[in-house]
Order: structure tokens, then C-alpha cells, then sequence
């Protein structure tokens, strides 16, 4: 597809229902969610983002929203595929794994001219009406500010025999009178009286900007089988909680013409306060520094570096080996966001001072832990791959143990670093156990692992470490704090290194911005302007 340069016009947000869907379950009913892609221009259809998976529902609303550019002068195509999700999906390649409930195709245009901003599709599959989808579109005004409630109830309904299992939603109104899901909460078993987790998200997603809309929020018993039992509504706004009227009366429109009826039980927000949301460029601002420390694989199975079939070979019609591609993919990204220009190399899985090492440096010199520039990287990587013999087997935790001490070298509130480790391999993982639990511990640091499979492995355990599926948790169940690792196989990207840098390091701002939200250190003030020249290579 070729580069689209158009300024967007707004951003807006959209949100999803879906009714009577075709059940493809035999014992249960489906799980459904939806995939969202998009095509601006000429050129196919691109993957944008997915929602979560409902479990069991023909009837779903959504709770995780699709934040789109919205560009006035383009027709933006929209296909909604909603699938019954069997088997975890890590690509969209991979949707042929589920079964397909139905797909609706429309433009965001006609959903954003429709009255209300919304617009219901029949689902199709296989020429038949499978149910229909419901979007609805918002813009957002960006606050740069995040929400953080604490709720409890006091003296709820008793809906069960002996109590009640209470959650609550949230909804906000839009200017049409729509209500739309922004929050469910957990369910609190076996209780009259929940405290549940806190609350926490972007201001704009809670209530669009808007400290006076309406919301309305509804608490419910849970039930395992069957509806929920409705305990009782209230309604309220923003500017409201935020200014301290934080007791709500609930109330159940079915009781409201029983003599003596007060309450269904009191909605109490007993915290309630905005933040700052910081961005990655305030952290780049304030002197943030992105360090790249790079893993090289020097395991037997990549093959002789001097046969063609080898994966360390220097096949100069492709630009290099998969390797010299990979580390000038991503190297050339990062780069730029580290002032000294060294990056650190180390190899892994071959033969270093005569014994297998699984951590060495890739320099064959303990003195000479890092090159300049990501020329400098390809350079000690040409150099030396041929003086390493090839050993095995493939471990990772030694690697991650001392990017771990890496990264946690300086570091202070107010000399702020963050370091990403590039690992380039061609083979499943055999220390899988240390691995996890490493992970785990360097999910409390300040780093990032990126790991590039090459060749034509399945990488099936890769795929456990890359916590889209859930955070980690290791052999003593432990779990991580944050997500912290990228797997991309190299084959999928190889034709365009561009590509490969925008997989492989597109989750990087966010996973920086976690850590330092977890550990409470804000960006510092903005760097003042001193004028410099371009970093050349120190004198040899």
C-alpha cells in the first residue's frame, strides 16, 4: 500500500454490539469478537485492531473500543469481521483457525454521516444473514488526562439465597441519548458490601472530554447461568463525582411502587481524582535515553556461515543474512534515541575461550563490550561471525540476566534510561523455565525484549512469551508485572526491513510509558535547546 501523507482531520472512537448471532458451539455458544481492517487507497485491506473475546454470548457489547484517523478527503473502507474465537489468535493470518460467524463491510464515512453516528450491519457468511453488528462512532477530544475511581457498595440487595455476587457498568450518554459501555467491573463474590479495584483509564474513553455528560451506572448480581439480576441504577456525572458528591442511591425501577421503598443499597466512590497522562515524547523531552543491547544466535542449527542454505550467510542479492537485516531493521530505529551512539552486541549458544558461553561478547574481546552505530554492529557481526565455532543449545537467561544488569545501571529518577533487547534467533527456546522467571523479574525494570525468529521454525514457544495472551507467570507463579516482550518472525517481514522495524518496535512507547507509571517517576522538564553536530565515531 502505498504511504498515505493526509493530516487527519480527528480521531474518532468506535464501539460495538452485536445481536441474535448464529451459534457455532455444540455444548456451549459462541465466543465471539471482532476483528477490525481497513483500506485507504488503493491496495488491500489492513488489520487495525481487535476487541476482546465475550465468552458464551449471542448478544454482545464490547467493551474495548477501535480508535481510527478519521481523513475527510479519503474513502476509508471498513470490514468487521466477527469470529468465534476456539483457539488463541496471534495473528490475523491465523483467523482461519476459528470459525467465522459473519463479516459486515462499510465505510467510516457512512458511519460517521449516519443519524447519531451509528449504523447497524447484517453479518455475512456464505451469502446467509448471520446476525448483526452495531457500531457507533464518536470523536474524541484528547484531555492528555486519566480517571482514577475507587468504588464499594454499602448495603446491597440480596439477590442469591444467602447474598449477592455484585459488579457494576458504567455507561456514558452520547449526545443522542445512547448509552454506550465505557466499564464493566470485576464481580465481588458472596457480598452486600464490595470494595472493587480501582478504576483507571484515559479520560476520553470514560466520557469523551466531557465533564458533564451523563453517565449512568448500573450494578447487577452475577449469575453463572442465566441473566444477571439487575440491583439497582443511578446516574451522575463526572464533574460530579470528581467535586465530592460521591454517595449514589441505587434504585430498581421494579421496586419504585413498593410502599416504604428507599433503596436498592448506596454506590460509593470513595476515591476519585485526575492525573496528567504523559506521553512518550515528554519522557523523550526530558532526557529519556533508549539503549539497544543486541542477542545474536550462534546455535548449530543455523548452519555454516559459508553454505548458502545458512542463515548467518552473506547473501549480498538480499542485503546480508537474515541477521545483518534484522539488526539494521531495528538498530536504524533506535538509534537515534541514544546519545552515546555505542550499542552493546553480545552471541549466545557457541563455543567462547573454548566452552560453550551463553552470554559472550560478540567482539571476542571482554574489553570491548559494544560498537558504535548500527554500522559499527554490522561490522563486529561480519567480522566475527565466522571466527565462532557453533555450539547449542539455545538459552536465553543468561542474555536477559545481564541486559538486566544493563539496564539498571544509572538509573535514577532524574537520569531516566531504557533499554531494549534485540534477540536474534533461529530456534525454540530450551531454557524455558529460567527464561519465564527472568522475564518476570525484568518486568519490574526498565526493558523491553524484542525477540526476531529467523528461518523456518514453528517458534511455538515464542509465542508463549509474547503476553498478548496474558501476563507470564512462572514455575513458581509468580506473574509478571507488564508485558515486556515482541515476537515477530523475520519470514512474515523479510521482504521490507521498513516493515519489520514498525512490528517489531511498535509496542516499545508503551511499554516504556508502563514502567515508569508503575514505579510513580514522572518525565522530567524538558531539555533546554543546546545547538549540536551530528555524533561521529570516536577517533581510532
Amino acid at each position: 500500500m502505498m504511504p498515505l501523507q493526509s493530516k487527519p482531520n480527528s480521531r474518532v472512537e468506535l464501539r460495538f454490539r452485536c445481536n441474535h448471532l448464529k451459534n457455532l458451539d455444540i455444548v456451549s455458544k459462541s465466543d465471539p469478537q471482532i476483528f477490525v481492517s481497513q483500506k485507504r487507497g488503493p491496495g488491500s485491506f489492513q488489520f487495525v485492531d481487535c476487541t476482546e473475546k465475550i465468552n458464551n454470548n449471542l448478544s454482545p457489547e464490547f467493551k474495548k473500543t477501535i480508535i481510527l484517523d478519521y481523513y475527510f478527503e479519503e474513502i476509508q473502507k471498513l470490514t468487521f469481521t466477527v469470529m468465534d474465537i476456539d483457539k488463541e489468535i496471534k495473528l490475523f493470518g491465523d483467523l482461519d483457525k476459528n470459525d467465522k460467524i459473519g463479516e459486515f463491510t462499510t465505510s467510516l464515512s457512512n458511519i460517521l454521516s449516519r443519524p447519531g453516528r451509528k449504523i447497524i450491519g447484517d453479518l455475512i457468511h456464505h451469502g446467509k444473514v448471520t446476525g448483526n453488528i452495531e457500531i457507533s462512532a464518536e470523536e474524541i477530544n484528547q484531555t492528555n488526562h486519566e480517571i482514577f475511581l475507587r468504588a464499594e457498595g454499602i448495603d446491597l440487595d440480596k439477590k442469591d439465597l444467602f447474598s449477592s455476587d455484585p459488579y457494576f457498568k458504567i455507561y456514558k450518554t452520547t449526545p443522542s441519548g445512547e448509552q454506550l459501555l465505557v466499564f464493566q467491573s470485576v464481580v465481588i463474590k458472596n457480598t452486600l458490601n464490595p470494595i472493587w479495584p480501582q478504576l483507571q483509564m484515559k479520560l476520553e474513553e470514560f466520557n469523551g472530554g466531557d465533564m458533564f455528560r451523563e453517565l449512568l451506572i448500573e450494578v447487577y448480581d452475577y449469575d453463572s447461568i442465566g441473566a444477571h439480576d439487575l440491583i439497582g441504577i443511578t446516574r451522575t456525572t463526572t464533574d460530579a463525582i470528581l467535586r465530592g458528591l460521591i454517595e449514589y442511591p441505587l434504585i430498581n425501577p421494579k421496586k419504585t411502587s413498593k410502599s416504604g421503598y428507599k433503596n436498592s443499597g448506596v454506590l460509593k466512590f470513595y476515591e476519585a481524582r485526575l492525573e496528567k497522562s504523559h506521553s512518550f515524547l515528554d519522557y523523550l523531552a526530558g532526557g529519556c535515553e533508549i539503549s539497544l543491547i543486541t542477542a545474536i544466535d550462534c546455535t548449530g542449527s543455523n548452519g555454516s556461515v559459508n553454505a548458502t542454505s545458512g542463515l548467518h550467510y552473506n547473501n549480498v542479492a538480499f542485503g546480508g543474512s537474515a541477521y545483518s537485516r534484522s539488526i539494521a531493521s531495528v538498530g536504524s530505529v533506535l538509534s537515534s534515541y541514544d546519545s552515546d551512539g555505542f550499542i552493546d552486541v553480545y552471541g549466545f549458544g557457541g563455543e567462547y575461550r573454548g566452552s560453550t558461553s551463553h552470554c559472550f561478547p560478540f567482539s571476542l574481546d571482554p574489553n570491548v563490550p559494544a560498537a558504535f552505530g548500527v554500522a559499527g554492529v554490522l561490522e563486529m557481526y561480519n567480522n566475527n561471525i565466522s571466527k565462532i565455532p557453533f555450539s547449542g543449545p539455545t538459552n536465553f537467561a543468561s542474555i536477559i540476566q545481564e541486559s538486566m544488569n544493563k539496564a539498571t545501571q544509572g538509573q535514577t529518577p532524574y537520569n531516566q534510561k531504557y533499554t531494549v533487547l534485540l534477540i536474534i534467533t533461529d530456534g525454540e527456546i530450551c531454557d524455558m523455565d529460567e527464561t519465564i522467571r527472568n522475564l518476570v523479574i525484568a518486568s519490574t525494570m526498565p526493558i523491553s525484549v524484542v525477540i526476531v525468529g529467523v528461518g523456518s521454525s514453528s517458534f511455538e514457544n515464542m509465542d508463549l512469551l509474547d503476553g498478548d495472551g496474558g501476563f507470564l507467570k512462572d514455575y513458581k507463579g509468580n506473574k509478571a508485572k507488564r508485558d515486556i516482550v515482541q515476537f515477530v518472525p523475520f519470514n512474515k517481514f523479510s521482504n521490507s526491513i521498513d516493515a519489520l522495524a514498525q512490528e517489531t518496535l511498535k509496542e516499545i512507547p508503551g511499554q516504556l510509558l508502563s514502567y515508569f507509571k508503575s514505579v510513580g517517576i514522572p518525565p522530567n522538564p524538558p531539555r533546554k535547546y543546546v545547538p549540536i553536530v551530528d555524533i561521529l565515531p570516536p577517533p581510532q
